[in-house]
């Protein structure tokens, strides 16, 4: 393997933390270019914007290292300025309510990523919980047109698969699943079958890879070696023009928010999700990919692995940028 140049573009298309400055610096020194960062998942609207207000102090507070990011343009400048770009995703559509009109609103602040649900039905569509799957619905398909007029991607992470393959077909611009593998790897339900990634890849579609412990073989015993494997696999099956890495990161938050991210408001009993023992606790991540800057290692692993580097150079950054620059 040929030495890699430290001047390229590394995405992660999502990241959950409780950032700081050491998370922040750690992205920084790793050179990571852009970072899709979760803002909410059952925050209503006035919550929503209350925590677009809180990232703006962290943008003030982290300048010299961090910057947000509205358009593609602002990611290749923040390149340029050696800061890391920060895009705004919300990982359900609960924010905007049944309120078509806040979608504008939200993108006018940075939204830039919106999923129509997280595992529960929704009034845009099916979760991938949901023992009967609605497809996208009238108001959905009304939103994915909003989404599309506007820039904004449309998302389908823990969406069910009559809604992906809905949006996928429904959308006029191409769609993402931005954390998720596939389940000929591991069959979590969060994970997405060959036949919805065929149909997302003919539409130009796009998934980011997740390194959360559920959605690995063999949770977080998962080697790097199996996870190159799968991306090859991948590759077989769709192509690797449409493969980035989502890592779906989960840092520096209390036991609690784990359980918060299941349960929500929705119920006032205990869901465990995906966790067959019923832990109420973060699984443990792989030790390979454990923070931000693991994802410049992902890079190397790959190309060990025999992953042709101009390839592994797509899917850890130049995938993510060719698709978001196609949209906003």
């Amino acid at each position: 393997m040929s030495k890699i140049s430290e001047d390229i573009i590394l995405i992660d298309g999502l990241e959950y933390c409780n950032w700081n400055r050491d998370l922040f610096e750690n992205a920084h020194k790793a050179g990571i270019t852009a970072i899709h960062a979760t803002l909410v998942y059952w925050e209503n609207t006035e919550e929503s914007f209350k925590k677009i207000e809180y990232w703006n102090d962290l943008f003030k507070e982290h300048q010299d290292i961090i910057t947000h990011a509205k358009k593609t343009d602002d990611i290749f400048q923040a390149k340029k300025n050696n800061k890391v770009a920060i895009i705004f995703g919300f990982q359900n559509s609960a924010p905007i309510a049944n309120d078509i009109f806040l979608v504008e609103k939200f993108f006018v602040k940075g939204l830039r990523f919106m999923q129509l649900t997280y595992n529960n039905q929704t009034s845009l569509g099916g979760g991938c919980f949901e023992p009967k799957d609605s497809g996208v619905s009238r108001f959905g398909k009304a939103v994915i047109e909003e989404m599309n007029r506007l820039g904004m991607i449309v998302d389908l992470s823990h969406a069910g698969k009559q809604t992906c393959i809905d949006a996928i077909e429904f959308s006029s611009k191409p769609v993402a699943i931005s954390h998720a593998n596939p389940t000929f790897f591991h069959k979590s339900i969060r994970n997405i079958d060959s036949d919805v990634l065929k149909k997302l890849a003919k539409k130009d579609g796009f998934i980011g890879l997740s390194l959360y412990p559920y959605h690995l073989k063999n949770l977080g015993d998962c080697k790097v070696e199996d996870f190159c494997s799968m991306i090859k696999d991948l590759i077989n099956l769709i192509g690797d023009e449409n493969i980035g890495i989502g890592s779906d990161l989960c840092l520096n938050w209390p036991d609690d928010v784990v359980m918060w991210m299941r349960n929500g408001k929705w119920t006032k009993k205990i869901d465990y999700g995906e966790s067959k023992d019923k832990n109420p606790k973060w699984p443990e991540l792989p030790k390979w990919y454990s923070k931000p800057s693991d994802l410049r290692n992902l890079l190397t692993s790959m190309c060990e692995n025999n992953i042709a580097e101009k390839v592994a150079l797509k899917i850890v950054g130049e995938n993510w940028f060719n698709f978001m620059k196609n949209q906003f």
